[in-house]
């Protein structure tokens, strides 16, 4: 964590819910010290840090300490509690406040522009450290050390007792960053500047897009009629064609994760094809069946769908086929 000028941390603002508290304050919290982890559910490097925020809040609650999660939105449908809600559980995020800051708010008064960022307070208020992005459990343990030492200097912890299981189950699903990954890659308009088509794609209008490859890596394309949306492309009613498909070649991932919602937040379906063929039963991911020779994702609320599992990292040409009339499609993440 680095070390910032301190200041008065500023208050929640603009928290719509609290999750396993009541409401609370930096006011009421004076005398612990806090580390506010501002996050997103539909971010994978803040999934990866939900075992290090249990970790601390496990080990270090006896010690005036608390952990507390902003949870400020990426996206337009991660703005309804009940999405967070179901994230909750998903992720089971049950000992931790958790506060809906679905105008970003809280984000703001602490000028964030990252997913994760955590701030570390002091137990009199004021704001000490910061960590910018994904960490590991080494880089909080000893700023988080100094602050409660500075409240109590007998407060002596055996730093070895924390550790985090490599086989958590977050860890599992959504796999590890290494070097060479696949980068995310988001295809609404306010992110993506062009797919690899050679056609011109406009924005929110139905296209009719023809892919007749090549397929470079990490380059979105798109096949069959698609509205490309800010946030997304959609398939509409009286769209989505039998050869319909977003395309993307990976150039490296173990893990292969999809952001994905309906667009009439009703029950949706999509296929995904692995180098043009259904997925086989040993690298499914936690989000696909196999239905009659076909691997098929049911879509209930807009989150990361895990959708492919490899022992190693691989190269790959995957295809998401809608088969409902109101798929969203937001992001290809990779892990």
């Amino acid at each position: 964590m680095i070390v910032i000028p301190a200041s008065p941390s500023p208050e929640f603002i603009g928290i719509d819910k609290w999750y396993n508290s009541e409401p609370i304050s930096i006011k009421e919290l004076k005398g612990k010290v806090i580390l506010l982890d501002c996050w997103t559910y539909t971010c994978i490097f803040c999934l990866r840090m939900i075992p290090i925020m249990r970790e601390l809040q496990r080990k270090l609650s006896n010690y005036e300490f608390q952990v507390v999660q902003a949870h400020s939105a990426e996206y337009e449908f991660a703005k309804k509690t009940e999405n967070v809600d179901k994230a909750l559980k998903r992720y089971d995020i049950t000992d931790i406040p958790v506060g809906v800051d679905s105008r970003n708010k809280t984000w703001q008064a602490y000028g964030n522009m990252y997913w994760p960022k955590h701030i570390l307070i002091d137990s009199n208020g004021f704001l000490r450290y910061e960590h910018a992005g994904y960490g590991s459990m080494e880089e909080f343990i000893d700023p988080i050390l100094e602050l409660i030492q500075e409240t109590d200097s007998s407060v002596v912890i055996d730093v070895k007792k924390f550790e985090i299981s490599p086989t958590d189950e977050i860890y599992e699903t959504y796999g590890m960053h290494f070097p060479q990954i696949a980068p995310e890659i988001c295809v609404g308009y306010s992110r993506l500047k062009r797919f690899g088509n050679k056609q011109t794609v406009k924005i929110n209008e139905i296209n009719f897009v023809q892919d007749n490859g090549p397929h470079f890596d990490n380059v979105v394309y798109l096949r069959g009629k698609w509205k490309w949306a800010r946030e997304c492309v959609m398939a509409l009613a009286g769209t989505v064609e039998k050869n319909s498909a977003v395309i993307l070649k990976y150039n490296l991932a173990k893990r292969v994760h999809a952001i994905v919602g309906t667009t009439d937040d009703k029950f949706g379906k999509f296929e995904i094809l692995l180098d043009g063929k259904p997925l086989e039963a040993d690298i499914i991911g936690r989000d696909v069946n196999l239905y009659g020779g076909s691997s098929v994702v049911d879509v209930h609320w807009p989150c990361i769908h895990n959708l492919i599992r490899t022992e190693k990292a691989e190269s790959h040409l995957v295809e998401i086929r809608p088969i409902t009339d109101n798929i969203a499609f937001y992001t290809f993440v990779f892990g």
